[in-house]
């Protein structure tokens, strides 16, 4: 029933409210430069380095008790949401579950125009985690989202209009696509989904204007490819290595970075070998698709621990030496730094604590040692509890990293698993039919799931860990004004200070949150906003408020009781940090 009625809501492609100004085009030289524009919020991780690092500051550790709700916006949806918003020139982006696309005035919430996807008939069964999405890309006059049935398309972005669409893969073979494009001079890349379905993942590439096919590039080496012979049978063709997390850039290289996913099906008997490049880290030229080299964090993986998370670009002095570093917290429970012009191994970290798949990380070559009594076999009996759970260690949830401080902000989550194989001859490939091969179960081995942490990359230090009772699987903010801001699945929107992770303001949102924050600045005037709206792999593990807003916050010199609380009653004080709630 809810999959019939989004398919009647999108039955109107485009819904213009209200006619949007013109805007400024977006050019490809404003995106390079977007270190330097700090108003704006104009790609996925706000520049291509991906630190999700603002400059703005106005908002503080003085003033952010002042942070007040000042427009809100219904996205008409109870799946989750985990977009990041997009904002340039006063207007802002943000796409919903299901792909469909809103603009809003970013000052006070006006709606502009609504793009709703229509979608075949069948459509929803190669779906892994629910009809999530992550977001959107701008460039010049054209907006870009690739909607769930894996197709590319281009939206005027004052209008909303189709100007043109292109296929990125076919959905009845598994193919579904939920990530933001990332735009790099005259064209748009994008990642696919489809790990858990047996799809040989990919990465295109698709002119930025006229939207024809430049070029494709496989994460599994084929016959006669460096890499093929990791492989060891013809699973090769059904093996995974999807790449539905966004990339990063570096210019001044010219190197496009990104994170590969799982091998498929999730136990490694049918594929023998280390299985490249599932589970990796590729370095790619993003004239040709080329792979100039791939680092890979979990060889042969056997617990679904994806490499696909965000990779941000960062350069500081390691050891006395200066390094230009990407840096992954990585599903597998380590955080990583590898060099980002050879590809050489730097160091790992333990996020957290009791990690038992493997005995720890060659400290030369960053091998895992892997603990092969917590490797699941087919036939064999339950393997629990496996720490860290699939579901990460980090998930795809985007860390923030601050460039003068050289600190990140990592959120992670402590818990386990226990995976319990299918017999061999039940695992049978079928395109566009669930491949994985085993069940799973999630154990909470402590009483805080959730952590924020703080990790000094130079130093390799630990500073702060801020826990939460359940999950964290919102994305990460970091601001000038020394603060951090992140959501809960309680559905708590917090500032933190980063020096010491103290919670020094918060919000109840009336849902779990998923998303990623975002600030920009319109008017001289500094903005925060977040999407609030729990679902997608979360649904799995346990139940959290549901919700489905858009909620922008901005300082005001409003009264407590004039502009409302959150969860507070008016004779309470909204600036005190209370404790948390018990876990429902």
């Amino acid at each position: 029933m809810l999959r019939r009625t989004v398919t009647l809501l999108a039955a109107v492609a485009v819904t213009a409210l209200i006619p949007s100004a013109p805007a400024r085009a977006v050019t490809s030289g404003d995106l390079l430069q977007a270190e330097r524009r700090g108003a704006d919020w104009p790609m996925y991780g706000r520049t291509y380095g991906s630190t999700r690092y603002s400059p703005l500051g106005q908002i503080d550790r003085r003033s952010v008790h002042e942070l007040r709700p000042v427009w809100t916006q219904s996205l008409g949806t109870l799946d989750g949401l985990e977009s990041t918003p997009l904002v340039a020139d006063g207007a802002m982006y943000v796409s919903s579950a299901w792909a469909h696309v809103f603009a809003y005035d970013a000052r006070n919430g006006r709606r502009l125009w609504h793009f709703a996807p229509q979608y075949p008939q069948g459509f929803g069964n190669s779906i892994c985690c629910g009809p999530v999405h992550r977001g959107v890309a701008l460039r010049e006059d054209l907006l870009y989202v690739a909607t769930l049935d894996a197709q590319l398309v281009a939206l005027d972005r004052r209008t909303g209009a189709v100007r043109w669409r292109r296929p990125i893969g076919d959905w009845q073979q598994g193919v579904v696509t939920n990530s933001a494009p990332l735009v790099l001079g005259d064209r748009v890349v994008v990642g696919v989904s489809g790990g858990e379905f047996g799809v040989r993942g990919y990465i295109k590439a698709f002119h930025a204007d006229y939207g024809y096919e430049l070029w494709t590039t496989y994460t599994i080496p084929g016959p006669g490819e460096p890499g093929h012979e990791t492989w060891g049978s013809e699973a090769w063709r059904t093996g995974g290595g999807p790449t539905w997390q966004t990339g990063s850039y570096d210019a001044a290289l010219g190197l496009l970075y990104w994170g590969v996913g799982n091998p498929s099906p999730w136990l490694g008997d049918l594929r023998p070998g280390d299985n490249k490049w599932t589970n990796s880290l590729l370095a790619i030229d993003p004239g040709d698709g080329a792979i100039r080299w791939g680092f890979q964090y979990t060889p042969h993986d056997s617990w679904d621990y994806d490499g696909n998370n965000a990779i941000v670009l960062a350069d500081f002095r390691l050891n006395g030496a200066p390094v230009k570093a990407a840096l992954q917290a990585n599903r597998n429970g380590y955080f990583y730094a590898v060099d980002r012009v050879s590809g050489r191994f730097l160091y790992a970290e333990p996020m957290i604590e009791g990690i038992n798949w493997a005995h720890g990380i060659d400290p030369a070559t960053g091998r895992p040692q892997v603990n092969e009594a917590m490797r699941p076999h087919f036939g064999g009996g339950e393997v629990k509890v496996i720490v860290p759970s699939m579901s990460g260690g980090a998930n795809w949830f985007p860390m923030a990293y601050n460039p003068h401080t050289q600190v990140a902000f990592i959120p992670v989550n402590h818990w386990g698993v226990g995976m319990r194989p299918l017999e061999a001859d039940e695992v049978i490939h079928e395109p566009g039919r669930s491949f994985v091969g085993a069940e799973s179960w999630t154990y909470r081995i402590d009483a805080n799931i959730g952590h924020l942490k703080a990790f000094d990359v130079a130093r390799r230090k630990w500073l702060w860990d801020f826990a939460s009772p359940q999950p964290l699987h919102a994305g990460v903010l970091a601001t000038a004004g020394g603060l951090v801001f992140t959501g809960d699945q309680l559905g708590f929107f917090m500032a933190l200070d980063q020096r010491s992770g103290e919670v020094l303001w918060r919000y109840q949102t009336g849902s779990g949150i998923n998303a990623s924050p975002v600030t920009y600045s319109v008017d001289g005037e500094q903005y925060i906003a977040v999407l609030s709206g729990y679902g997608g792999n979360l649904t799995h593990f346990f139940r959290g408020p549901r919700g489905g807003t858009l909620q922008v916050f901005r300082l005001s010199n409003l009264s407590p009781a004039e502009a409302g609380a959150g969860e507070w009653g008016p004779e309470e004080n909204p600036h005190v940090v209370q404790p948390y709630p018990e876990s429902p």
